[in-house]
């Protein structure tokens, strides 16, 4: 797997009237919150991520797979669950963006994932950070 990056960083500088939150899940708690029997299994697991896939569940269809040089040679297949390398703490490593799990059908993988983020996005494990200008999020 190529190597992640260990930060991200978002600014505002201009900030709408309404909406245009933010939302974080700390998924090292949503590993933490998973029963042994479903950690044991997500083990190996690995998943396709795409931009492109993220944006046509919510409407949105690219006439292209080439976007901003996003994935040009395909989506990339990366492991569900990751280990810090220096900490040996496990995390859920998908998102929204995550589809098609090796070895399982369309629809077990799709069930899958959707009951990880679901559970992985909300109390106590979000943060929804509502936007000021001038704020920068790390």
């Amino acid at each position: 797997m190529p190597i992640a990056s260990k930060a991200a960083m978002l600014a505002a500088l201009v900030v709408p009237p309404e909406g245009g939150e933010t939302e974080f899940a700390d998924m090292r708690a949503a590993w933490d919150a998973l029963d042994e029997d479903t950690q044991a299994r997500l083990e190996g697991l690995c998943a396709y991520h795409s931009i492109y896939y993220s944006q046509a569940r919510a409407g949105f269809i690219h006439k292209t797979d080439h976007l901003y040089g996003f994935h040009d040679k395909g989506a990339p297949l990366r492991p569900i669950v990751k280990t810090h390398p220096e900490t040996g703490r496990k995390s859920i490593y998908t998102g929204r963006h995550a589809y098609g799990i090796p070895g399982l059908s369309e629809t077990e993988s799709e069930t899958l994932l959707n009951k990880l983020m679901d559970d992985a996005c909300r109390p106590p494990r979000l943060y929804r950070h509502i936007w000021q200008p001038g704020d920068l999020v790390v």
